[in-house]
């Protein structure tokens, strides 16, 4: 079982007690048992890691489908640059035999799942593009 807890400021007093108290705890459950502090939280921000093909915000792991996850990572891939409904279908989707509105199902439900709504900026008459200040962070 592993069980995370957040700590206040690393080093403060009481930050000091509660790892005194969870090793205490895990010598006390006797062999097998082990404590690994982990070295430092989850940066704040979307995290991509393409070799994994995981997404997370804010140290959270995303349900990202497959074509959302690309979709994202295309766009982090090519900041500032706005891109068709056309051109992401042939980029990301591989072919352009559907619908343009199959881009903007999926960037509505990619601003959903974000929980921001302005990660993905629609750029009217043209198209899509990542959002200036999106805090993504691609791991390659």
């Amino acid at each position: 079982m592993t069980v995370t807890i957040t700590l206040g400021s690393p080093g403060s007093e009481e930050s000091e007690r509660v790892l005194a108290a969870l090793r205490d705890l895990v010598a006390a459950a006797g062999p097998g048992a082990e404590f690994t502090p982990a070295s430092e939280p989850a940066p704040p921000g979307l995290r991509l890691d393409p070799r994994s093909r995981t997404a997370s915000l804010d140290g959270v792991t995303l349900d990202l489908s497959r074509l959302e996850y690309d979709l994202l990572l295309f766009l982090s891939r090519h900041p500032r640059q706005v891109f068709t409904r056309n051109q992401l279908l042939g980029h990301v989707w591989g072919h352009t035999h559907t619908t343009v509105r199959t881009v903007d199902v999926h960037v509505s439900r990619l601003r959903t799942k974000l929980g921001d709504p302005e990660i993905v900026t629609t750029v009217y008459g043209v198209g899509y593009r990542l959002a200036d200040e999106a805090p993504i962070t691609v791991v390659d």
